[in-house]
């Protein structure tokens, strides 16, 4: 029987007699409130009434009305086709959708979100365990921004399936933050007309700029001495903008912008269907305004837009027009021998990219090279220098390999080694679900680098990678390079001939028989 479909007196009662039987059982204050769903204070008011108090009180017999009870069944019917929804973005969803929503505080909503799953019995997924954390200390005002990528899946309102690519700045002392939505990945030019568009959004520019180490802006790590991309480089030194690279291998030293990321995945674009991206990127502005900068941040407790105020002053003006770029990104369809068409020209795509017909990739030309990206994961698959004429089949020869890997034996390979760590199974099982076409390729990786450290280097390694998702075993490795130390190099001996003393091993001298006939003739 679930007690929400009682009256209220009724399932009060039903209440209370749950709360005694769990208190009975064992179950602490907070336990009880877990699974009850009770507020503390109620849990504890009801532990300590007998029956008949309960039953005489004014409370048993009183009749409470819910302010968001005209929209039970908006937001029951929005949890039952998103259930992992929370409550913060069923309020901003309220608030998009119902002007006349009444000025509510989060923690209403989240008691009466609370109330409609425990009602429904519409479950939460549960969240994994997350990485431990230690707070920094603040920055100056208009001293550091932070930026990163994101990608994500939606879905038109028929069901089909498109993914969209976005840019998000974030101010580092006020927290305030853009979203900026592409259909197509991000190229250096695209990039910098992100950025561009935030710096007009801002009214300014900080100082620094933290990044990953991405394609887009950098070309070579060179141990530090980092070169960027010809475009990128233009725009940095055209703005006098400090720019500083994240360690590969450790995005979270920019959680600011990580955390921004993951707000915009599971905050607004979570169960929002796509029309189109200039509307897309229209309701972004007012989700940015209404929520992500209107509402307090969860960590500092101030509201980004007020806290921007006194840091608006302290941003570098920029004057200039955002311009997008001339270069757009083209879909081009993947004929089934894994080559597509472009400009006259046939070139070859990796084995494995055509999936059916419909398949397509993103493709641009600059100047005379041809870059080709991956629709699916925004990655670029090929680059070609673009030929002279028509007519022309122009082909990777690593992209018609058969490479016939065997996987087993490298899987077996890499337990043996671990000790048959439980982690580096489940990194493994992992791996081949979100890469399943770079499986072998990465195991190979792996095996070839792991020799390097010992078993409980791989073991932490294999942590931190499980909390993070990273499942790459380039990355894997670098994270091992700055877990534990390397084995150093040493020869092994190979037969007991390599271990015996050097004098054991030396051979007589051999003297010619000839130079011993002459004493017996």
């Amino acid at each position: 029987m679930n007690a929400y479909e009682l009256e209220s007196p009724e399932r009060k009662l039903v209440m209370w007699y749950k709360v005694k039987e769990l208190s009975r059982k064992g179950l602490r204050q907070a336990q009880i409130c877990r699974e009850t769903g009770l507020d503390k204070k109620t849990v504890r008011r009801y532990m300590g009434m007998t029956h008949e108090e309960f039953v005489s009180s004014p409370t048993y017999h009183r009749m409470y009305v819910k302010i968001l009870d005209p929209y039970e069944d908006t937001v029951q019917r929005w949890l039952e086709a998103h259930n992992d929804l929370s409550s913060a973005q069923i309020h901003d969803w309220l608030k998009e959708r119902y002007e006349n929503l009444p000025e509510i505080n989060p923690k209403t909503v989240f008691n009466f979100v609370r109330y409609i799953r425990a009602k429904y019995e519409i479950a939460k997924p549960k969240a994994t365990a997350s990485r431990q954390y230690a707070k920094v200390e603040e920055t100056e005002y208009g001293e550091y921004a932070q930026v990163d990528f994101g990608e994500c899946w939606m879905h038109y309102e028929d069901g089909r399936k498109v993914k969209v690519y976005f840019f998000v700045m974030v101010l580092c002392r006020s927290r305030k933050k853009y979203v900026w939505f592409s259909r197509s990945p991000f190229t250096a030019e695209l990039a910098v007309y992100a950025h561009e568009k935030a710096f007009v959004y801002y009214g300014g520019k900080p100082k620094h700029v933290l990044y990953d180490q991405d394609a887009v802006f950098l070309h070579d790590e060179n141990l530090g001495d980092y070169v960027l991309t010809k475009t990128f480089n233009a725009f940095v030194n055209q703005e006098h903008l400090d720019v500083i690279f994240c360690r590969k291998s450790d995005p979270e030293s920019k959680g600011k912008v990580e955390n921004a990321v993951k707000y915009i995945k599971y905050n607004f674009l979570r169960g929002r269907a796509f029309y189109d991206i200039a509307r897309l990127n229209e309701e972004a502005d007012h989700w940015l305004s209404r929520t992500a900068n209107g509402l307090p941040h969860s960590a500092t407790k101030l509201i980004p837009d007020e806290v921007f105020e006194e840091e608006r002053a302290y941003l570098t003006p920029y004057t200039g027009t955002p311009s997008l770029p001339a270069r757009q990104m083209m879909e081009y369809t993947v004929h089934k021998h894994n080559i597509i068409s472009c400009k006259g020209n046939d070139y070859s795509v990796p084995l494995g990219t055509y999936k059916g017909q419909g398949t397509k990739v993103w493709a641009s030309i600059k100047e005379d090279v041809l870059e080709i990206y991956d629709k699916e994961s925004g990655k670029q698959i090929a680059s070609y220098k673009i030929p002279k004429g028509k007519g022309h089949y122009v082909v990777n020869p690593e992209h018609r390999k058969v490479h016939h890997i065997q996987k087993d034996k490298l899987e077996t390979e890499i337990l043996e080694y671990c000790g048959f760590d439980n982690l580096a199974l489940e990194w493994m099982i992992n791996l081949k679900e979100d890469k399943p076409r770079y499986y072998g390729q990465n195991l190979r990786e792996l095996a070839k680098g792991m020799y390097n450290f010992e078993a409980s280097t791989l073991h932490l390694a294999f942590e931190r990678s499980l909390n993070s998702g990273m499942y790459n075993a380039k990355d894997f490795i670098a994270l091992c390079d700055r877990l534990g130390r390397r084995i150093p190099n040493r020869k092994l001996a190979t037969s007991l001939k390599d271990m015996l003393p050097s004098a054991v091993t030396e051979m007589p001298e051999k003297t010619n028989i000839s130079t011993y006939s002459k004493y017996f003739s």
